[in-house]
């Protein structure tokens, strides 16, 4: 009798117990790679589409750069604007003279904060910055100077009172800390908004 009860507790079972507990513990291990996978990709996608606080890290002493030669250049600080650049750093300015290091950027700053720009005001947008590689890095600012007396010769204004430049400067990191190896800059010329393409927005106006 007893042997009958076990015979059919044996035929009970659709598999042989080892083969059905390993079919149990395959799908088990099947659905949780299944959810695993679900976890890494939403885990892929909220991290490209969040902000990385180390790009922010990075961009930070970029852009305190910016605010301190635009602060330089509301005390008309020429020794501080230039302060912003290496040894061997160079500048093209709007009439596309060059300076070529940080001696002349100083000298000719502290002629137009006397001249041209006495008590003038400036401000800029970083509009983009890129990094080629972990030390060198480019940043594109939208600049709009206002309260000026007076423009140099064969600048004019992009409307009245308002002269509306494009500055690039490439920054590249020594020892921890980032300065410009060179920089241009580029008058907005009044006309230049008509041919802009559709969808481009101005900044600063």
């Amino acid at each position: 009798m007893l042997s009958l009860h076990h015979n059919l507790g044996r035929r009970s079972c659709r598999y042989p117990c080892h083969l059905h507990h390993q079919r149990v513990i395959g799908r088990s291990l099947m659905i949780g790679r299944y959810f695993s996978s679900i976890v890494a990709a939403s885990a892929m996608v909220f991290s490209r589409a969040a902000p990385s606080d180390a790009v922010e890290l990075d961009e930070r002493p970029l852009r305190e750069s910016l605010e301190r030669l635009a602060q330089a250049w509301n005390t008309a600080d020429a020794v501080m604007w230039a302060s912003e650049y290496w040894p061997e750093g160079e500048s093209i300015n709007i009439l596309g003279g060059i300076m070529h290091d940080p001696a002349a950027i100083r000298d000719r700053h502290g002629e137009i904060f006397a001249g041209p720009f006495k008590g003038s005001h400036f401000e800029s947008k970083v509009r983009r910055i890129q990094f080629a590689g972990a030390d060198v890095a480019i940043v594109d600012a939208d600049v709009r100077v206002t309260q000026f007396h007076a423009l140099p010769p064969g600048i004019v204004a992009t409307s009245p009172g308002v002269l509306l430049t494009r500055l690039k400067h490439v920054y590249q990191r020594r020892d921890g800390r980032w300065r410009i190896s060179a920089s241009q800059n580029t008058a907005v010329l009044p006309r230049l908004n008509a041919s802009l393409p559709v969808g481009h927005q101005e900044p600063l106006q």
